[in-house]
């Protein structure tokens, strides 16, 4: 769900356009801080087990990560990831009705990589302590297809050595998140 050229200049060492700055630092540890609150009221119920940054890996698809939280009861497991938000976006995406792909797609992937039937993104408006869940389901075959999809386009570009091209529509989420593209866009 991220620019596949600043994936691919990520994993072939490349160092991003600027480091993030104190700002940035300190969004993402309110984001620790609220995904912290958020498991410990999962295992204030005791019916369940709450597994913590799960790594899950598929060396063929070249690919790893860290599911936030693991809730297991009996056969049943379920992947949560915890997503903070500040109210604004917070409350046009419930306006919308659905979550972020980029959000999804991870998601997508961890139930794949379990494997788990179904996931759920939970997000934290920063602003206001509302909360907002989604479902995601492994059979969604979109989801599937996209991000099997990019994993295709990512893992031949590194194979052969030739970044994928570039986002160039500044509207594109994945352009403006993209810590990359000063390097990668310059003629």
């Amino acid at each position: 769900g991220k620019c596949l050229t600043g994936v691919y200049l990520k994993r072939t060492g490349v160092e991003p356009d600027e480091p993030f700055d104190s700002s940035t630092l300190r969004v993402f540890n309110i984001g620790k801080q609220a995904e912290a609150w958020m498991i410990q009221h999962l295992k204030n119920n005791k019916d369940v087990k709450i597994e913590e940054q799960v790594r899950v890996e598929d060396k063929e698809l070249n690919v790893s990560g860290y599911i936030d939280a693991v809730l297991k009861k009996e056969d049943f497991v379920m992947p949560i990831e915890i997503k903070t938000q500040h109210s604004r976006s917070f409350w046009w995406m419930t306006k919308q009705g659905h979550p972020n792909n980029m959000h999804q797609y991870q998601l997508w992937l961890y139930l794949h990589l379990l494997p788990a039937e179904v996931g759920k993104l939970v997000y934290l408006s920063k602003d206001d302590n509302a909360i907002q869940e989604y479902f995601v389901r492994r059979d969604d075959i979109e989801l599937e297809n996209t991000v099997l999809g990019e994993l295709e386009v990512l893992n031949f570009a590194l194979e052969h050595n030739m970044a994928p091209p570039p986002i160039t529509d500044p509207k594109d989420n994945r352009y403006k998140l993209c810590r990359w593209h000063k390097s990668c866009l310059k003629p």
